[in-house]
């Protein structure tokens, strides 16, 4: 399929992919190319201070304080977290010039790396989020016109909330609320209440607010957020997919399975406020200047990554070298934090390490590096859960296709000792972003005597290993299911849509339609859903709790990652729209029957999913994940509405 094309480095603790290992940063493999950048892994995000609550003191809480929390935990049900965004100086290392870069960007913490947010079913987690950014007070008003700017123009970038990405949560009040406005100065407390019954696995939170949540993102505010799962199995009930996995990783804790993918367009600007270039058009930064993220039309134009020379960054490093051994399983929650570029992952042998470079000055460079040095054998993927979402069965891959929003839990183990290119295959098909030059992301090095000669046998035999710790009612069954094509069953979060289900709610199909029609001499560019913009006082989609509903997606001349709030969808069937024939290859290979809240909708074919809702009603939103043309007006607002007594939408109540 034909993909029309959009596309693409900071420090924390460190990273190793098992324990007990060397650093990188000695040893004959690390010595003979750059200088070593262990990978390192975001900080676990500490709960504040907690005391039992005084019986005589005012029952509620303010939620405009970012003070600590005052209430009684009862074996860890409740938990509070403190959440500061402000500018971060720091820098970026730029392997153009073999130097680092000086930096200052919006962050959560004092980091740039954003913490890890550990959550667990039936917490409540309350997160009091403190806008410290500077105040912007005339942000609202256009200097050309001197009138508000329209919805749809970016502006106001210090203005934030937050968007738990992913979780099945109220999307109302104080809870996934993406549509209110935190303004800087102000501090507000967010409470989610996670369910009982929510699925263990990868999330990830971000800002949402409209206008100002490709700047923010793209200045690398963006971070992990983990559901943590204990619960096996049962001959009734299906179970978390962590009860396998742990007993048998070699990367257990939850700190060094998390990598984040970033990429941040940071330019240094000359005094008349134009981004710096040498001549080829190479974004630089000049001694003595400081690299930003604040000129919207600049550093978010489709064309711009591309031309910026910047590089992807695995948790806030820049080709950052990772130790691990051969005969191992490790586990990567990846996660695409980026705002518009696809990524398509690849990890491979290094053939020869002399031929690493050591300075890399252009694009056409970075891509002979992984021509002359990634020429071994694969490392085979092995996804077993799509956006936080265990898969029926495990999917083997070699190229992990990426976009903005998805994630991907994947297991893998180096078949033998030696450097490994982990590198973006960007010459691949099925592209959604403007560069096409394979970049290397970061290196393994494995040490060890081990090898491994056949890797699927190998993750099959760990996985019998972790079987075997299971409660005896379920430990048969799950080993059958691995056994058969390493099926997952007993750990699928949520039940099949069925076309009886379907039937029984007799709901009409929702279509979405994603256009983009380009600017022109006398009009800008226009980002649409179903022929228009974002309007803040439309609901373009009302939904009946309780009903199952089908969903049909398209793109009109580019391709767009759908993405929508609180239930996931399950994904029916991929037609290519010329031949009426199902499409199970390139970046859909695999997805049919998986359970996502993100994907790509390529202009190529269009896309029938299903999804449910149940438990939440309330306002939220469906948006392009190409984070820009959300601010630019690629959203709808979406709600959620009781019944009537005839199963019907419930008409709107009045006061």
């Amino acid at each position: 399929m034909g993909m029309i094309q959009h596309r693409r480095g900071w420090q924390g603790r460190l990273c190793l992919l098992g324990t007990g290992l060397l650093l990188v940063a000695g040893g004959a493999v690390a010595a003979q190319t750059e200088a070593a950048r262990p990978l390192q892994a975001p900080a676990l995000l500490q709960p504040a201070a907690q005391t039992p609550r005084d019986p005589a003191a005012p029952q509620g809480y303010n939620l405009l304080s970012a003070g600590a929390l005052t209430q009684a935990i009862q074996q860890g049900r409740e938990i509070h977290y403190i959440l500061p965004i402000h500018y971060t100086d720091g820098t970026i290392y730029n392997p153009a010039t073999g130097k680092d870069d000086k930096v200052r960007l919006r962050s959560y913490g004092d980091r740039f790396l954003a913490p890890t947010i550990l959550m667990q079913p039936g917490q409540t987690v309350r997160i009091s989020l403190s806008n410290q950014l500077p105040a912007e007070p005339t942000c609202g008003i256009d200097p050309d016109t001197g009138k508000p700017y329209p919805i749809n123009q970016p502006h106001c970038f210090n203005n934030t909330n937050l968007h738990s990405h992913g979780l099945w949560v109220s999307p109302t009040g104080n809870s996934d609320n993406v549509l209110l406005n935190i303004e800087p100065g102000v501090s507000f407390q967010y409470e989610y209440n996670v369910p009982e019954d929510h699925p263990a696995g990868t999330f990830w939170y971000h800002p949402h607010k409209h206008g100002s949540t490709a700047m923010q993102v793209g200045s690398g505010m963006a971070g992990a957020l983990v559901i943590k799962g204990n619960r096996p199995p049962t001959a009734l009930s299906n179970g978390d997919l962590d009860t396998l996995l742990q007993p048998v990783l070699a990367n257990a804790d939850d700190a060094s399975q998390v990598m984040l993918i970033q990429q941040i367009p940071y330019a240094c600007f000359d005094d008349n406020g134009q981004i710096e270039k040498d001549k080829t058009g190479r974004w630089i930064c000049k001694d003595g200047q400081i690299g930003q993220v604040k000129d919207f039309d600049a550093q978010f134009d489709f064309r711009a990554w591309g031309q910026s020379g910047r590089y992807t960054m695995f948790n806030g490093t820049v080709r950052p070298q990772m130790a691990a051994r051969p005969g191992q399983l490790y586990r990567w929650r990846l996660i695409h934090a980026g705002v518009e570029e696809t990524i398509n992952l690849r990890i491979r042998k290094v053939g020869n390490v002399a031929r690493v470079a050591t300075r890399l000055t252009s694009a056409k460079e970075q891509e002979r590096e992984v021509q002359r040095a990634c020429t071994g054998a694969d490392v085979t993927q092995y996804e077993v859960a799509t956006d936080g979402l265990t898969r029926p069965a495990i999917y083997a891959k070699t190229v992990n296709n990426l976009q903005p929003g998805y994630r991907s839990d994947i297991l893998f183990v180096l078949p033998e000792a030696g450097r490994y290119c982990v590198y973006d295959d960007s010459n691949g098909k099925d592209q959604v972003a403007g560069e096409d030059n394979a970049k290397i992301i970061g290196f393994i090095d494995a040490v060890g005597p081990e090898k491994v000669p056949d890797t699927t046998v190998f993750v099959q035999n760990k996985l019998l290993e972790g079987a075997a710790t299971l409660p005896a009612a379920v430990r048969e069954t799950v080993s059958a299911d691995l056994k058969d094509g390493l099926k997952l069953t007993k750990y699928v979060p949520h039940p099949t849509i069925t076309d009886a289900e379907i039937a029984k709610w007799k709901q009409p199909d929702v279509k979405i339609e994603f256009n983009l029609i380009g600017s022109t001499a006398t009009s800008p560019a226009q980002f649409l859903i179903n022929g228009q913009a974002y309007d803040p006082a439309v609901v373009n989609q009302t939904l009946i709790l309780g009903t199952a509903q089908q969903w049909v997606l398209s793109s009109l001349n580019v391709s767009h990652p759908f993405h929508i709030h609180v239930n996931p969808f399950q994904i029916v069937s991929i037609i290519d729209k010329t031949t009426g024939k199902e499409v199970s290859d390139g970046i859909y290979a695999g997805m049919k029957g998986t359970w996502k809240d993100t994907l790509m909708t390529d202009t190529s074919v269009e896309i029938t999913l299903r999804t449910r809702y149940n438990r939440y009603i309330g306002e939220f939103v469906l948006h392009c994940h190409i984070l820009d043309h959300e601010d630019q007006g690629m959203m709808q607002n979406v709600q959620i509405v009781l019944p009537d007594a005839e199963g019907k939408a419930m008409p709107a109540g009045h006061h």
